[in-house]
Formats: structure tokens, C-alpha cells, sequence
């Protein structure tokens, strides 16, 4: 039986125990750190729990030479299943355990009423004395499963190395911290396809209304969509401008909305009240009116198209759409433009672009690749089909591989892959993303799988990415370096998934070290992800959108072995049913198909409350209106919660119980409405992240912090409601975010960041109506926040007389600048030019009231970002030679007066982007192409690659 049975394993080639050994990895490294975190805890059972640990380092073993055979058996499958809910059951028990005795030992009183509580909870858990037989249960269970696989001849692999199929040292290197590119930093070949479509889209004398780029997924069709929306001459042609990404999931009123609000910006607030019907008409009337050209990127569905139809005037006007579509039944609406792969050598450009992009040596030029390289490169770009996306893909991977050997191994794979089974190309692509995948070492394969908990297209923001990860122990403590914090590991596992083109990143142009202030997945990249996700049963996606009066019946939802669910939902109407055992789910969330702070929020059905959620770490409600009912998830017993988020919903009063979870690290209260919040957030010793909005509220007295010493990041702190005197008690504070509205808590805020007793990295501050004028101290308190050198960002909405003359140690490390209603009389530039770090600066409504403003020669040396808006007296604004030498971007708006682009700016050679909005025509004329003529100042920006002008007086 052994022999058939090892026979069986080898012949089918599916990585089935990698994500086993993945997580008991993870649980291998939170039970050490258990042990020595909850020393005085665990200490009665610390050897117990050390046994344990030797237990799954064995399995661990045994994991290893299974994936080195490639095993895979339906048996074997459900070893997994019951080898992964071991390894999470033992963490559940030493952590429920640990928490118990420190709830005993804190209190120093009985602690009948938690045991009765966490009995609910853990039902193999009836008190403290049970804990070792519970591990004895376990170990018992694990040897069961160790004599199992030895029955089909799997043998223990010493070490704590790699699997044989993963053994690789090439993957050391990549705890090395370096920056990936966007996509468009590779950008190769097109210029045909360039060329061909602005001639298509700019010619009005063709009929053609409607454009579409058409081609299979990886393509590039989005990518020389881009490229056409930006090209100057299409800029130049067009006045107004919209482009909105369709996807699967047609949500079809707010794809009008979000054309029309870029289409009339102005009109953004009532846009937002408007109708199906109003919302076509008034799309149509604008395109009529002004020439517009729209971009519908990704649409799947002829009818998806056919419902928006009526929104284009494709018989009459000059504006004109361009679509990107898989599907030839879609892009045969309109003019067809179907678009190729690279050719051999356009790959081969591309493939060295991204692999010599690393800092290794032998590869920084590109001169550097043999032929030896290329003929195997060229065989590689082959068996890919030329497909940009695949070539991106085996580019990361090659970033890592140092040899010609390494080159043939991944060669003889992508064979393998490519040709398995006669596929079509459709299908090879998707193997060769799967390589990137199976690729990755297991703690990255982790995170990437987690990433499908996010919504199609979502620009997900990294700090929340690194705490979900942080929360769900997939941030191993073993990587860290010396003096590094977690989310600094974090930070690095998230860029090298950017480096190995698993994941887009992108990157703050305005600050100094370019940190990361978004990631997406590609679509082709967000299939893998579900797929995998689903394949290894990491997480569960239960899609309920357009679907009417819905019933999400846990059946629907619980019928699988993942620990983690998602749960989609767009439909007010659908009720919501989870009644049966959900205590293996660890990580819920509950998304609303759209959301943001300006979309409507979903309301929850009333009297819903899920109750049967028992070892959640992960808790995430987005977009529901939860006002008037009581809260959707009985809080009380959740003891594992480690993040609860409420960000874009609605929500009366959070419960007071939440200062009884006591490994709750997160809390994100970054709601649409004003939330009363009982003053127990204080009591929260464990706490590390804290969000507000502005709109929050507590009952006797303002919001107390004092008791939050493991505190990192506080995020909008207001004076009028929260006690700034705390701060000093944050010893561990590093990230903080505050608005103030009065003289006095400035001063108690200004004289704690001028100290150097705290350990803040990054400080935004916002000062409302503070009196820097009509009292006597006035000048010298504002000369105190300039003294600040840790502040980062400066957001000033106070009347100032003028703004105070540069000394050596004003705002040397602001980076952000923005001015509102400050009545400033003295041109403020000579002082801001000044700044050393000043990378973006707004002078927004009636920040300074003067007529002329110069920037002197040798001034802003750093400023990339500048915008003007609504300075209502200002006549003349003059850039001297040598002035703001490294600005990119600049935006005018609303300045009435301004009779003219400066003089200076043809020399600003870095200039890319420029945008005018709602100033009069005679300074718009003056900048643009009138009937074949070139305006009188059209010399001085004619070097701008895309210039925007918008709305005219």
C-alpha cells in the first residue's frame, strides 16, 4: 500500500501542503512569541506549550518532504484541513488561556463572570485546569496525524531549511529594501499603436465616435488608454475630460455620476443628489456643449454598455468615447482597435528593464546580459506569448536570479507550465502567474492571499494593509532587525511583493523618501489571488452584488474550510441571516460594493446581531448605517479581536465593552457622523493605532488618553474634545495627527513637540481659528509651532498679519504646506521660499489678499506641487530664473485677477502637469491654441507635456 500510494503522491504536481506548512509556520512563531510575552502566564504551562511547539515543528518536517513529492490526494487534503485547525486550535488555547490568568492576576478578584463569558466562547475550554488536558488532546490528535503520513511513505525532513522544491537562497535577498517602479517605468513598444489612435480620436472630420482598444487580459490595453488620455496632443484637443474603470460589476448610476462630477466638477455637490435619468441628460448636454472625451476602461458586458448608451451623443457633437475591452462582441460597438502583443525584441527590452532593475551588480546595465541570457530570454518571451503582463510577471522573478542556470530553471519551468495539458494562451498566462505565486516564500504568499479580502480596483493604503497582516501574525517577529518595529517588516514584505511584480505600488512623489502611499492588484494578478485563495481555503468571498432582497444565509457563507470571509453586499434591501457556528472564522469582513466618505452608506437591517463569530482577530464593517440600532456584533465576547474598523460607516454610540478586549491593538472610528464615545478608551492598555474623524463626542468631560502607553499612531486628535495634556504619557507615540481651534491647547500641543522627551516620527497638524493676531503673545505662539522641526505637514486656516520672516530653524522638516483664509496683505513667498523641505504648498482662499507675489531667484529648492486657488486680488505673479527649479506639478484656480501665466515658467524644464480651473478667457486664451493661432503666453508652457484648462469665466 506505501509503494502505490508514494506512486500516486509523485505523479500529480500540485504544491497542495505549502500553505499547511505556511501556517503552522505562523502559529510557530506566535506561540514563541506567547511564551515570551506571557511569561508569567503561561509559566505553569510553558512546557506543555514547549512540547506542542515540538510537536508541529515535526509535522512541520513531514510537510516539507510531502511538498518536495508534490503530494496531493483528496485523503491528504483533509490531513491539511485538520493539521491547520490543530495548529490555530492550540494558538486559540494558550492565547485564551495566557488571557484568563492576566485577567485574575490584574483584578485580583474572582473572575467567575469572565470564565462563565469565555465558556460561551471556547467550548473545549471549561477553566483553567482543563488547559493541559486540551494540550494532551492536541498532541494526541497530532501523532495520529504523523503516523498517517508515514503510511504514505512521507518521511520527516530535518532542519528548519527549506522544502527540497524550495530550496532556494536566491529568496535571502529579499529582506533587501528597495522601491518598485510603476508600471508605466517599463513602458516598451506602442508607438504605432500610440500614433494610430490619436490620429483616430482627434480627428473630427471621421465618424468614428466611439473607439475601442480591444485584447486579451495582460495586454496592455489600460496602459496605452493612459497613454492616449495623457498624450499633450489629445489634451489639446479636448476640453473636458472623464474616465471611470467599468469592471464586472456594473454599478451603473455611479459610473454617471463619476463622469459627470469630472466632467462639471463645479456641479459635485449636486451631481451627488441627481437620478438615472437626470444623470444622462446632463452627461449629454455637456457633451454637446463642450468637447469631451470620456474613457470607459475595462467594460465586460454589451449590456453594461447599452445601459449607458443614451448618456453619448454619438450622432451629433465632437466629443468621443474610448473603451477597453476584453470581449470582441463589446468593442464592436464602436471602431475596433485591436491590440497586439510586443514584438520578440520589445519584450526582450522589456524583460531586461525589470529584471536589471534590482541593485544587484552584475546587472545594473544592460549590456551586461549575454547572449547566452537573451537566447534564453528570447525562448522565455516566446512561450509566454509576448504577453506584457507574463513578461512583467517572469521579470520579478528574474530579478533574484543571478546565474544562466537560474534563467534555465525558470525556462524549464515555464515550459512545463506553458504547454501542461495543451492549454490555450489564455490559460498559459494564468500558469505563468501561478509561477510568480508558487514562487514567493510562505510568509509572502500569506500576504499576497490576504490582499483578495479587498475589492476589485480597490487602492488599498498600505498602514491598513501592514496592521490587518500585523493582527493575523502573518508579520513574522523573526525578521525583524535591530531597533525595527513590525510595521517596518511589514513595510518590506509589501515592497518586495512590488518587486517581484505581484503587486502595483505607488509611490509620494512630494516626499523626501518616496514611501509608499497606495497598493493595488492587477485584475489578472486579483484572479490569481481569489483563485489561490480559494484553492488553499485562506479566504472566502461571498459576492451578494445585484443581487435583489438577497438572503446572506450562513450556509451560504460557512459551507467551507476557510478562516477567513468576505462578504460583499450593495443591496439595502437583503436581509441577513448567519445563525449557525462561525467560531473557525478569523478575519470577517463586511464590505458595501462602493464606498468612501462621500457615497451613501448601506443601512443594516434592523435588529440584525451576529452572535456566533467567537475567534475573530480581524473585524471590519465599511459603508453601513448602523444609527438607531444597536451594534451588529456582540463585542464582549470577541477576546481575540485584535482590529476593529467602522471606516465610512454610521454609527450612534460604540459600545463601552470595547475596552474589555484585551488584545485589541486597533481601532479605526473614522465614521461619517458624529459618534459618541464612552471615556473608557483609556483603559485599552494594549492599544496601538487610534483613528477619529473630526465629528466625535464624549459624555463628562473631554476623551481621556492617559493610559495608552503602547499608543503608535493618533490620528485626529481635536483640542475641543479629546485631553491633549495626556500626550506626554504616550510615551510610544510615534505618528500623530491633531486640529486645534484655540490659543490654549495649542500651547500645551506645541510645547510637547518641542520637547525631547517623545518619540513622534511624523506630526500633521491643523490649526483652526487661533489667535495669532489680536492678542499680545499672538506672534510669538506662531513662531513656536515654526520652531517645531519634527512637523511634517502644516494645514493653517488662523488670520495672520503676515507670514513671519524665515529664521534658521523655521519648519526645517515641514514638507506639506497649506494656507486657508490667513488675510495675509505681505507677499508670503520670500518666506516660504525659504522652507529647506517644502515639497507642496497651496495658498488657497483668501490666504494672502495682495496684488503682486514674486519667487525669487534661488527660492523653493524642493517644491514639486504648487497650487494657487481663489486669491481674489491677485494681478501679477513673477517665477524669477532659477526659482522653484524641481516644480512638476502646478494648478491655478479661481484667481480673478491674475492677468497672466508668470514669466519664468518656460524655464521650468520639469514641468508635467498644469491645470487651470474657472479662471477668466482672457487668461485662458492667452495659454491655448485659438483657430490654429498660439496664445501670446502659449511660449511659456508649450514645454508642458499635459496641460488642462477648465470652466472659463
Amino acid at each position: 500500500m506505501a509503494i502505490s500510494l508514494q506512486f500516486k503522491c509523485e505523479q500529480k504536481k500540485s504544491p497542495v501542503f505549502k500553505m499547511a506548512e505556511a501556517i503552522v509556520s505562523v502559529v510557530l512563531d506566535t506561540l514563541r512569541d506567547l511564551l515570551v510575552e506571557e511569561a508569567s502566564s503561561l509559566s505553569r504551562v510553558s512546557s506543555q506549550v514547549e512540547e506542542v511547539r515540538k510537536e508541529l515543528k515535526r509535522i512541520l518536517c513531514f510537510l516539507k518532504d510531502a511538498d518536495s513529492k508534490q503530494c496531493k490526494d483528496e485523503i491528504v487534503r483533509n490531513w491539511l484541513r485538520e493539521i491547520r485547525s490543530l495548529a490555530y486550535r492550540i494558538e486559540d488555547l494558550v492565547e485564551t488561556y495566557a488571557i484568563q490568568v492576566a485577567a485574575r492576576d490584574s483584578s485580583g478578584k474572582s473572575i467567575t463572570k469572565f470564565l462563565k463569558r469565555s465558556a460561551g466562547i471556547f467550548g473545549e475550554i471549561r477553566s483553567l485546569h482543563k488547559l493541559g488536558t486540551e494540550i494532551e488532546k492536541v498532541k494526541a490528535d497530532i501523532s495520529s496525524i504523523t503516523t498517517s503520513l508515514e503510511r504514505y511513505n512521507i518521511r520527516a525532513i530535518d532542519g528548519d531549511g527549506e522544502s527540497l522544491s524550495n530550496q532556494n537562497e536566491k529568496y535571502q535577498q529579499w529582506i533587501r529594501q528597495t522601491y518598485a517602479h510603476e508600471v508605466e517605468d517599463y513602458f516598451v513598444g506602442m508607438e504605432n499603436d500610440i500614433t494610430n489612435l490619436v490620429s483616430v480620436i482627434t480627428d473630427c472630420g471621421r465618424n468614428h465616435r466611439v473607439i475601442s482598444i480591444l485584447g486579451m487580459g495582460g495586454l496592455g490595453k489600460t496602459t496605452l488608454a493612459r497613454k492616449i488620455y495623457r498624450h499633450k496632443v489629445v489634451q489639446r484637443c479636448f476640453e473636458r475630460f472623464a474616465w471611470t474603470c467599468i469592471t464586472q460589476q456594473a454599478q451603473i448610476k455611479f459610473i454617471l455620476q463619476d463622469l459627470l462630477i469630472q466632467l462639471l466638477p463645479e456641479k459635485k455637490d449636486d451631481v451627488k443628489f441627481m437620478e438615472g435619468r437626470e444623470l444622462v441628460q446632463k452627461l449629454n448636454q455637456v457633451q454637446m456643449e463642450r468637447k469631451c472625451l470620456v474613457v470607459l476602461d475595462d467594460i465586460w458586458k454589451v449590456e453594461d454598455w447599452k445601459s449607458i448608451l443614451a448618456a453619448f451623443p454619438l450622432a451629433q457633437g465632437n466629443s468621443k468615447v474610448l473603451l477597453t475591452t476584453r470581449k470582441r462582441e463589446v468593442a464592436e460597438v464602436g471602431f475596433p482597435y485591436e491590440l497586439e502583443c510586443l514584438s520578440e525584441m520589445e519584450g526582450w527590452e522589456l524583460l531586461q528593464k525589470i529584471a536589471s532593475s534590482s541593485e544587484r551588480t552584475d546587472f545594473k546595465n544592460l549590456q551586461h546580459f549575454s547572449s547566452d541570457f537573451k537566447d534564453v530570454g528570447l525562448e522565455m518571451i516566446s512561450k509566454c506569448g509576448r504577453l506584457p503582463l507574463a513578461i512583467s510577471v517572469l521579470g520579478g522573478i528574474l530579478k533574484e536570479k543571478n546565474s544562466l542556470a537560474d534563467w534555465k530553471m525558470v525556462n524549464k519551468h515555464i515550459g512545463t507550465y506553458l504547454n501542461h495539458n495543451g492549454e490555450t494562451n489564455g490559460g498559459s498566462v494564468g500558469r505563468v502567474l501561478s509561477l510568480s505565486y508558487h514562487e514567493l516564500p510562505y510568509h509572502l504568499k500569506l500576504c499576497f492571499l490576504y490582499l483578495g479580502n479587498f475589492k476589485e480596483d480597490e487602492e488599498i493604503k498600505p498602514e491598513h494593509l501592514y496592521l490587518l497582516w500585523m493582527a493575523e501574525g502573518l508579520i513574522l517577529s523573526q525578521h525583524k532587525r535591530n531597533g525595527e518595529r513590525m510595521i517596518q517588516v511589514a513595510e518590506r514584505y509589501l515592497i518586495e511583493l512590488g518587486h517581484r511584480s505581484m503587486v502595483q505600488l505607488k509611490l509620494d512623489e512630494f516626499s523626501p523618501t518616496r514611501r509608499l502611499i497606495s497598493c493595488r492588484l492587477h485584475d489578472m494578478m486579483r484572479d490569481l489571488c481569489l483563485e489561490k485563495g480559494k484553492e488553499e481555503e485562506f479566504v472566502k468571498v461571498a459576492d451578494f452584488q445585484n443581487v435583489d432582497g438577497a438572503l446572506l444565509d450562513s450556509s451560504l457563507v460557512t459551507n467551507n474550510n476557510a478562516h477567513r470571509l468576505v462578504i460583499h453586499i450593495d443591496n439595502a434591501t437583503a436581509a441577513i441571516s448567519i445563525q449557525e457556528d462561525c467560531s473557525k472564522i478569523r478575519s470577517l469582513f463586511f464590505l458595501k460594493a462602493i464606498s468612501g466618505f462621500w457615497e451613501k452608506e448601506m443601512s443594516w437591517p434592523r435588529g440584525v446581531v451576529m452572535k456566533n463569530f467567537k475567534k475573530l482577530r480581524v473585524l471590519k464593517f465599511e459603508g453601513f448605517d448602523f444609527e438607531g440600532q444597536p451594534f451588529p456584533i456582540e463585542l464582549a465576547n470577541l477576546i481575540h479581536l485584535r482590529i476593529l474598523s467602522l471606516k465610512y460607516c454610521k454609527l450612534d454610540e460604540l459600545p463601552a465593552c470595547v475596552a474589555d478586549l484585551p488584545l485589541l491593538q486597533t481601532l479605526d472610528l473614522q465614521v461619517k457622523n458624529e459618534i459618541r464615545i464612552p471615556n473608557v478608551i483609556w483603559k485599552m492598555k494594549r492599544l496601538r493605532h487610534l483613528y477619529f474623524n473630526y465629528k466625535h463626542c464624549t459624555k463628562g468631560g473631554k476623551l481621556r488618553l492617559h493610559g495608552l502607553t503602547q499608543l503608535e499612531t493618533l490620528w485626529a486628535l481635536v483640542g475641543e474634545m479629546d485631553e491633549i495634556a495626556d500626550l506626554p504619557q504616550l510615551k510610544n507615540l510615534k505618528v500623530l495627527y491633531a486640529r486645534v481651534n484655540d490659543d490654549d491647547n495649542l500651547h500645551i500641543l506645541i510645547d510637547y513637540i518641542n520637547t525631547s522627551g517623545h518619540n513622534l516620527q511624523e506630526i500633521r497638524l491643523s490649526i483652526g481659528d487661533c489667535d495669532f493676531v489680536g492678542s499680545d503673545n499672538g506672534y510669538d505662539l506662531l513662531k513656536s509651532v515654526f520652531q517645531c522641526g519634527s512637523l511634517h505637514s502644516l494645514y493653517l486656516d488662523s488670520k495672520l498679519v503676515k507670514f513671519p520672516a524665515y529664521e534658521q530653524h523655521f519648519l526645517k522638516g515641514l514638507t506639506v504646506l497649506q494656507l486657508r483664509d490667513n488675510n495675509m496683505e505681505e507677499d508670503p513667498m520670500e518666506a516660504l521660499g525659504h522652507l529647506p523641505q517644502l515639497r507642496s504648498l497651496l495658498l488657497g482662499h483668501n490666504s494672502y489678499m495682495g496684488k503682486y507675489m514674486v519667487c525669487q531667484e534661488l527660492t523653493f529648492p524642493q517644491l514639486q506641487y504648487l497650487v494657487l486657488f481663489r486669491l481674489p486680488n491677485l494681478v501679477y505673479w513673477k517665477v524669477d530664473e532659477g526659482s522653484i527649479p524641481n516644480l512638476s506639478r502646478l494648478g491655478i484656480s479661481h484667481c480673478d485677477s491674475l492677468a497672466m501665466i508668470p514669466d519664468g515658467l518656460q524655464s521650468l524644464s520639469g514641468l508635467k502637469k498644469l491645470r487651470i480651473v474657472g479662471m477668466p478667457h482672457e487668461f485662458c486664451d492667452r495659454i491655448t491654441m485659438v483657430d490654429g493661432h498660439e496664445g501670446d503666453d502659449y511660449y511659456k508652457i508649450q514645454h508642458v507635456p499635459l496641460i488642462t484648462v477648465l470652466n472659463p469665466l
